[in-house]
């Protein structure tokens, strides 16, 4: 996908690299708005994911995936080795937390497939 089409027929290019900045430029040509609006629209959408995640929700992403808070549980302190010197260490316990994850849907692992990859 190197070009969108909108509805005047008018070929805008998609950014050459993807930062907020860059994203906010495309979004404001394609929709013919200031980039500073299209800036604020996309850090208003951020926001919406973010405040939803801190909710407790699993919020959706485009048709990429969901974005959701997880709780990684605790773990108990026990025995192990150093690799190093076979010396026995104890592994401190873990009080239990809440992590980030995404859950990509089963579409956008498809699309992957075919991406491009820069080395």
């Amino acid at each position: 996908m190197a070009k969108k089409e909108t509805s005047n027929s008018k070929k805008i290019p998609l950014p050459q690299s993807y930062t907020i900045t860059s994203m906010a430029g495309y979004l404001a040509e394609v929709r013919g708005i200031s980039k500073k609006d299209a800036k604020e629209i996309l850090d208003i959408v951020f926001d919406m994911i973010e405040s939803g995640v801190l909710q407790g929700e699993r919020v959706p992403v485009g048709k990429m995936g969901k974005v959701y808070a997880k709780v990684k549980p605790a773990t108990k302190a026990r025995k192990g080795r150093n690799p190093i010197t076979g010396e026995e260490i104890t592994i401190p316990a873990k009080k239990a937390t809440k992590v980030p994850k995404f859950t990509f849907s089963k579409n956008f692992k498809e699309e992957v497939l075919k991406a491009k990859i820069k080395k």
